[in-house]
C-alpha cells in the first residue's frame, strides 16, 4: 500500500516564498492527501495568497498570533491532518517533483517498514548567487537507502556533529509525532526541530531515501539570527537528560555525546556573539568530552569571543571529536 502524506506548511511573513512552497508540493509525482497551511498572522499578505487558491487540496486555517519557530503551527496542522504520514515543508523551502515519491519508496522497500517512524532525504542547502552545497549526510551516502534503528541514526548523528533530518526534508507517521509530544511549543525558541525528531526516531526505525530531493533556500526573508539564541540551553538536552534515564550503556553514552555536541554549537555561537555564560553550558559531561570541555571554560573566559571568532573560521573543532 502506498503511503498517503499530509503537508503541514507553517507561514509567518514568508510572502515572496509561498507561493513557489505550495506549487512545489502540488507538483508532486505522488500527490499529497492534503497541504494544511497554518498561518501565525502573517502581515504581508501571504495568508491572503494562500485563501485565494481554487484547489481543494489546500486546507487553510491562522491562528491569533506568531509562535516561536512555527512548533504551534506545526502541531494545529498536525491536529488536522487526515493522512498517516505528515511531510513538513517551510513556506521559504522547496520540493523537487519526487519527493513524496522517494520517500513512499523507501517505506516500501524497508524491512521493517511497520516500525518505520521517520521518513528524509537529502537537501542542498542554497545561498545567494546560487551557490549550492549538499547536506552533508547525503554527501557521505548519496544513493544508498538505508534503514537504521535508533542506535544507527544517533551514531550518524554524533559522526557527523549535526542531524541527518532535515525539517522540509522528512515525514514521520502522524500517531508516533502525537506519542512523542510532537513539536515542542512554550518549551523552547530555537532547536525543537531537531528535538522532535529525536523524540520521534526514539519510538522506532528511520529510512533515509539515498536522493536528493528538496531544497533549503538560504537567502529566505525572515529567517532567525544566530543571535536569536544566544546563551539559551538547546531544547534537545531535556529530551537527553529523560531518555539517558533507563537507557542501556552504548545508547546512553551516544546520547551524552549528542547532547555535548548541541551544546558546545551553541556555546560558539554564544561566544562569538554576546560572551558565553556559564549556565547555558552546565550540563555538559566533562568526562565525555574532556578536550571539548576546556574549550568551553576558555570561550567563557574574557578572550572567549577572540577564541571563538579563529574557531568559527577554521572550523576545526565543529568536525573534530
Amino acid at each position: 500500500m502506498i503511503a498517503r502524506f499530509s503537508v503541514v506548511v507553517p507561514l509567518y511573513n514568508k510572502g515572496p516564498h509561498i507561493e513557489r512552497a505550495i506549487a512545489s508540493a502540488l507538483a508532486q509525482s505522488l500527490l499529497p492527501l492534503e497541504i494544511i497551511v497554518v498561518d501565525d498572522g502573517s502581515s504581508d499578505g501571504g495568508y491572503e495568497w494562500v485563501k485565494a487558491q481554487a484547489n481543494d487540496l489546500i486546507r487553510h486555517e491562522q491562528r491569533s498570533g506568531p509562535g516561536a519557530g512555527g512548533y504551534a503551527a506545526r502541531n494545529r496542522g498536525i491536529e488536522m491532518a487526515r493522512g498517516e504520514w505528515i511531510a513538513f515543508l517551510d513556506a521559504d523551502d522547496e520540493w523537487h517533483p519526487n519527493h513524496l515519491a522517494e520517500l513512499a519508496e523507501a517505506l516500501a522497500h524497508a524491512a521493517n517498514a511497520e516500525n518505520v517512524v521517520t521518513l528524509f532525504s537529502g537537501y542542498e542547502d542554497i545561498f545567494p548567487a546560487d551557490r549550492h552545497e549538499t547536506d552533508p549526510f547525503t554527501l557521505r551516502f548519496a544513493g544508498e537507502r538505508m534503514e537504521m534503528d535508533f542506535k544507527a541514526l544517533l551514531g550518524h548523528w554524533v559522526a557527523l556533529n549535526g542531524s541527518p533530518i532535515w525539517t522540509s526534508a522528512t515525514a514521520c507517521r502522524r500517531t508516533s509525532l502525537l506519542e512523542a509530544g510532537a513539536f515542542p511549543d512554550g518549551r523552547c525558541s530555537r532547536g525543537g526541530d531537531k528535538d522532535t525528531w529525536l523524540r520521534v526516531a526514539h519510538l522506532g526505525n528511520a529510512v533515509y531515501t539515498g536522493t536528493i530531493t528538496a531544497n533549503y533556500y538560504r537567502d529566505a526573508v525572515n529567517m532567525t539570527t544566530n543571535k536569536a539564541f544566544s546563551n539559551t540551553v538547546p531544547c534537545i538536552v531535556h529530551s537527553v537528560d529523560q531518555m539517558v534515564e533507563g537507557e542501556r550503556a552504548d545508547l546512553a553514552n551516544l546520547l551524552r555525546q549528542l547532547k555535548n555536541r548541541e551544546i558546545f554549537r551553541y556555546a560558539l555561537v554564544s561566544a562569538r556573539t554576546e560572551g558565553l555564560q556559564p549556565q547555558s553550558w552546565a550540563g555538559f559531561d566533562a568526562g565525555a568530552n574532556p578536550v571539548r570541555f576546556m574549550v568551553l571554560r576558555a570561550l567563557a573566559s574574557p578572550f572567549g569571543s577572540v577564541v571563538a571568532r579563529g574557531m568559527h573560521k577554521s572550523r576545526v573543532l565543529l568536525r573534530g571529536r
